[in-house]
């Protein structure tokens, strides 16, 4: 070792020491944290359940007994009931169509309590309104009308058995003759060649519907004789009742005219019988013709 200048040596010394030790470390800044950008918050569109696709349900009518009625929306055409059951059809000693009579089988179904009024038939085609039976429409204008209610023309066999029961009644209110009080036909006031000089019903045309309550059916439909006579479903065929099904009889498949049924104001006492048959082209009508509608209690 040098000892010539041991202060220097020493300074020297503890210089070098100095320099040999580690420098402080610095405590890291503190930062503060880092700001987030929010993100936006979402709406969140609630899951919709499906509706289920509807199935449309065939238009259903109530059930309902002898009496009841039931008010048909579109037009408020009050409809009366006619229970399920047999009724004998067609006479045994009337007109040759009329023969033989025969049992047969319906469905319950409604039929309209009186005919279609010209009120109601304007709501479908330009008319002239009013309370009187709607007279001078086609068939095919009267199967439209009925499908445009949701109703249709009744069969001939639904036809009879609302006018006569299941009694075989010769007039729907019994088998009394035609009285002023019961039915519109061919009374004194008609000025026809036919006309019953001893009955007074009051009119000598269409009369407003129900204006003979006292001539109802048992199940409580109204007109039924007399006034207009009225279309059904059926093509007219003479000798149909010889090969009628005997249940639901829809008549023939095809004809050249459709039946009418009831008689009108323009009728003998003979032509207003619950079993009486008439008919006319479709293509037409007559100031002597009007029509019902008829509902199943289930639709086809």
């Amino acid at each position: 070792m040098n000892k010539k200048f041991p202060g220097l040596y020493c300074l020297l010394t503890m210089l070098l020491a100095a320099c040999a030790q580690a420098e402080p470390t610095l405590p890291a800044p503190t930062l503060p944290p880092p700001t987030e950008t929010p993100l936006p918050t979402q709406t969140l569109t609630p899951t919709q359940t499906p509706t289920p696709s509807e199935t449309p349900l065939p238009t259903i009518t109530p059930e309902g007994e002898i009496g009841s009625t039931w008010i048909r929306p579109k037009d408020g055409m009050a409809m009366v009931y006619v229970p399920k059951g047999a009724f004998i059809m067609g006479s045994s000693s009337g007109d040759p169509d009329e023969q033989p009579a025969h049992e047969v089988y319906l469905d319950a179904y409604w039929i309209d309590q009186t005919e279609v009024t010209y009120t109601m038939f304007a709501r479908f085609t330009p008319a002239r309104s009013g309370r009187q039976a709607a007279d001078g429409v086609s068939w095919e204008q009267a199967a439209e009308y009925c499908a445009w209610v949701g109703s249709r023309l009744p069969t001939e066999a639904e036809w009879e058995k609302a006018a006569r029961g299941t009694d075989e009644r010769v007039y729907p209110w019994g088998n009394q003759p035609p009285t002023g009080d019961l039915v519109n036909f061919a009374d004194r006031n008609s000025r026809l060649n036919w006309e019953d000089t001893n009955v007074d019903d009051r009119y000598g045309a269409v009369a407003p519907v129900g204006s003979y309550p006292a001539g109802a059916s048992i199940y409580s439909a109204l007109d039924m004789a007399g006034n207009v006579a009225e279309w059904v479903n059926d093509w007219y065929d003479q000798a149909y009742y010889s090969a009628s099904p005997l249940t639901n009889p829809r008549g023939p498949g095809v004809g050249d005219f459709r039946v009418l049924r009831g008689g009108s104001w323009f009728s003998t006492a003979a032509g207003v019988r619950t079993t009486d048959r008439s008919w006319y082209i479709p293509e037409a009508g007559t100031d002597y013709g009007g029509f019902r509608c008829a509902q199943s209690t289930v639709a086809p």
